[in-house]
């Protein structure tokens, strides 16, 4: 066995409660930080019985624990380690040098996740760590450990979410990777995370933690937005109340990207405040986490999108899921005028339009359009939006707004499948979007203090600028 590998015995579980005892080898590939698959390991008799089991959804595996192992003196100590994984590739390898009986790899389970369970007898104080990849440039944790020149642990100064009662902070765990696998010398990990705890003593374990995994998922979300770029979370730890829970989830560590040439972040204030701001936020509009989060999702890959075109059209598209939760948070909808009223609005109008068709399709065109509820186009529901911002937050995007229409169109163009000619118009469209993004996002999250970098809007004014002095006819002297 390496250094990778780990021999177990283990009970399956599929989705309609059948179990199996089998034998198996854990496995951390190159790349990962925890075991990610499991081969199961047996003879021909073995491979038979795993055909029993439902392998088409996920599988539930459990760690063999022996009665007669002690681990501590502590009799309330307890530790049980389960995970879940679906199986990927099964069968036996046959030939003229192997025996019928012989023993094998069979089945190869990829691993979702993995959990460490731990009862014990010691009461520490409630706390929950997050950690996540990839890891994003520009996690800067300020620690206050000076003494300590390289701690392996450290962490940034506390702040506290009120509606929750939920106080958390900035970390960062540093790892020491010797895999010879991956590179010849020791490459040192700075892991991203965030730790958090209840701001009063003696909350309830189980609101904390449910409200701990809440303020969780809506700093994914705000992390999304800050760093461009997907939060995969890779280990929680929840500690506390006699126990000690660490799930693992498999993830790939990628190479830390290089940094992008004149890309600066969306906004320039200490990540601690956005979030604090964000996710309280965000807490009114947990409902429309999901629309919030594909929004912020688009705007991240218009940087990470290789083509311009690509880009414009998900940054565009995140505006409109944007636009989507606000709308739906303030009960606004895109009709024009209420459908009841148009239906028989409609239903007049097309007893008068009908007769003047002289062909089919003229016939069908009408009834077409006059049966579908007129609703607002994109440029009205961004203006709409944009109106409701803080007057003191609604400059910069009113500015924006003027030239949407341009960026909208080309949107609209790359998606039927026109060649849009100007790259320089097409990179500045993209650049438009991008900042109007930024500022209706902020604004939405009651951050829209936090002001960005001037080189995006600066480019775009000059590139303004430049159309309308082109527009403008020449004077003559």
């Amino acid at each position: 066995m390496s250094d990778f590998e780990r021999s177990v015995s283990l009970v399956l579980t599929d989705c309609q409660g059948a179990e199996m005892r089998v034998s198996a080898v854990f496995h951390q590939d190159a790349h990962y930080l925890h075991h990610n698959r499991i081969a199961l390991i047996g003879a021909r008799d073995r491979e038979i019985e795993l055909l029993r089991l439902d392998t088409e959804g996920e599988i539930n595996w459990t760690l063999h624990a022996r009665p007669d192992w002690r681990l501590s003196e502590d009799g309330s100590y307890n530790q049980k380690e389960t995970g879940k994984g679906l199986v990927r590739s099964s069968g036996m390898t046959q030939g003229p040098g192997i025996d019928e009986d012989s023993i094998q790899p069979f089945a190869d389970l990829q691993i979702l996740e993995s959990r460490d369970q731990i009862d014990h007898g010691y009461h520490g104080g409630m706390g929950a760590e997050y950690v996540f990849l990839q890891r994003p440039r520009g996690w800067h944790v300020y620690s206050k450990a000076w003494r300590t020149p390289d701690p392996p642990r450290k962490t940034g100064a506390w702040k506290k979410i009120k509606p929750l009662g939920i106080k958390f902070r900035l970390l960062q765990l540093t790892l020491h990777r010797d895999d010879a696998r991956t590179a010849t010398e020791v490459e040192r990990l700075d892991l991203p995370g965030i730790e958090m705890a209840s701001i009063a003593s003696g909350m309830d374990p189980a609101v904390f933690y449910e409200a701990a995994d809440r303020i969780w998922f809506l700093m994914r979300i705000l992390l999304v937005f800050r760093f461009r770029q997907f939060i995969t979370p890779f280990q929680e730890v929840k500690s506390g109340a006699g126990k000690h829970d660490v799930t693992w989830h498999s993830v790939k560590l990628e190479p830390r990207e290089r940094a992008r040439d004149h890309v600066e972040p969306p906004f320039l204030a200490p990540d601690e405040t956005y979030l604090v701001k964000g996710a309280t936020a965000l807490l009114t509009l947990e409902s429309k986490r999901e629309l919030l989060h594909a929004a912020a999702y688009g705007y991240a890959s218009s940087y990470t999108s290789g083509v311009m075109e690509t880009g414009l059209t998900a940054c565009v598209e995140g505006i409109e899921r944007l636009i989507e939760a606000f709308e739906q948070s303030h009960g606004l909808t895109r009709e024009t005028v209420e459908k009841k009223r148009w239906n028989k609005l409609g239903k007049a109008a097309r007893k008068l339009a009908t007769p003047l068709a002289e062909t089919p399709t003229e016939r069908q065109a009408i009834e077409r359009a006059l049966s579908m509820v007129p609703t607002m186009s994109l440029i009205e529901r961004i203006t709409r939006m944009v109106a409701a911002i803080r007057p003191t937050w609604r400059k910069l995007a009113s500015e924006l707004l003027e030239h949407a229409p341009a960026m909208i169109k080309m949107r609209n163009d790359i998606v039927h499948g026109r060649m849009v000619e100007d790259l320089n118009a097409l990179r500045i469209e993209l650049m438009r979007a991008q900042v109007l993004f930024e500022r209706l996002w902020l604004a939405q999250l009651n951050c829209g203090d936090l002001r960005g970098s001037g080189w995006p809007l600066f480019t775009i004014r000059n590139h303004d600028a430049d159309m309308k002095a082109k527009a403008e006819p020449s004077s003559t002297l």
